[in-house]
């Protein structure tokens, strides 16, 4: 079966840009819808007549059986719906307050426990196809806000959405700016542009190890900073900034035994481990520059020259992604807005 969510990830391709960016370089909006941007998991729901619905994640993990899977079965029936793909995003909530996104991410992964199932609820943001055919952005807007928009749904729900003018965006993203599960503004341009506006920049990298053990922090157990990396569509690893500030002292040290026991070797007071975990850290500038260049081979990043990467300013820690994995996909390049080799 087609991986919906991916295939939906890709297509849109949204460019993360601080708000105030975005501001000053986009005044043409004519075109575009401006919806809140939900803190949760892609999850994105699979609809058939006849067969029990699920959700499908970006992982190609599959969630079935619970309480909002059955709302949008009974909903999807009344509408004399055949088949439908809904994108949304899967969050924690309670009291009609979306969790922090840890404990959603708690929430939605162990959703087939009895406690989780009613936890989980689901905010569309646009659909894939209707009946077996694919449907554009405009008019899944339409069909959202027609069949969903007032219902009033207990764990269906629609973000906060607004057309047009750039003033509308101000006083959405204001008015979003400090609620608990919105992560930012998402910016739709019916020519095709996507954007995820947050009050900073935030990437998604692939750590390939921390340093340094000659700095203070180490002999305390904890980590200085980490050593982060995109990977490219050849697989090919272009390092970017240290990533320094941002963490607790707990997180330095989990990130020192971690380092710790994964260690693949020492170089230059840096330790070196497999690319396996994804961080997401936030920015306020970046600098499209060369950086040293690896490949990933045998347990070992072979050094293959200088390539062009991104590099931030004032690169900050903000979570573990463990949602994402290292292929170039999640760690791409083209995250950066207007990033060109």
């Amino acid at each position: 079966m087609e991986n919906y969510a991916l295939t939906w990830k890709k297509k849109v391709n949204f460019k993360e840009l601080p708000y105030d960016d975005f501001i000053s370089k986009f005044y043409d909006m004519s075109s575009t819808y401006s919806l809140e941007k939900i803190d949760g998991i892609l999850g994105v729901l699979v609809y058939r007549e006849g067969k029990k619905p699920f959700f499908q994640l970006t992982g190609g993990g599959l969630i079935s059986d619970i309480p909002v899977l059955y709302e949008h079965e009974t909903w999807l029936k009344k509408l004399g719906i055949k088949s439908i793909v809904l994108v949304g995003e899967l969050v924690g909530q309670k009291f009609r307050t979306i969790l922090p996104f840890n404990q959603t991410e708690s929430i939605v992964k162990t959703s087939y426990l009895p406690q989780h199932q009613d936890l989980v609820h689901h905010y569309l943001c646009d659909v894939y196809s209707i009946n077996g055919k694919k449907v554009d952005f405009k008019e899944a807007v339409s069909f959202i806000a027609k069949n969903y928009g007032k219902i009033g749904l207990s764990h269906v729900h629609v973000p906060r959405i607004v057309y047009g003018n750039i003033t509308a965006l101000r006083k959405l993203f204001a008015e979003v700016k400090d609620k608990q599960g919105v992560d930012g503004v998402v910016v739709r341009d019916l020519k095709g542009r996507n954007f995820k506006l947050k009050y900073t920049g935030t990437a998604d990298l692939v750590i390939i190890g921390a340093g340094n053990i000659g700095m203070p922090a180490w002999p305390k157990n904890q980590i200085s900073y980490l050593l982060s990396s995109f990977i490219d569509e050849k697989g090919i690893f272009r390092s970017s900034s240290k990533i320094g500030t941002g963490f607790t002292d707990k997180e330095r040290s989990d990130f020192f035994k971690y380092v710790k026991n994964n260690q693949l070797y020492e170089e230059g007071g840096d330790i070196f481990v497999k690319p396996e975990l994804i961080v997401q850290m936030k920015y306020y500038r970046f600098r499209i520059t060369p950086t040293k260049t690896y490949k990933f081979v045998k347990g070992k990043y072979i050094y293959i020259g200088n390539r062009m990467s991104v590099t931030f300013s004032h690169p900050s820690f903000e979570r573990l992604r463990p949602d994402k994995k290292p292929v170039p996909y999640d760690v791409r390049l083209e995250q950066i807005p207007d990033w060109k080799e």
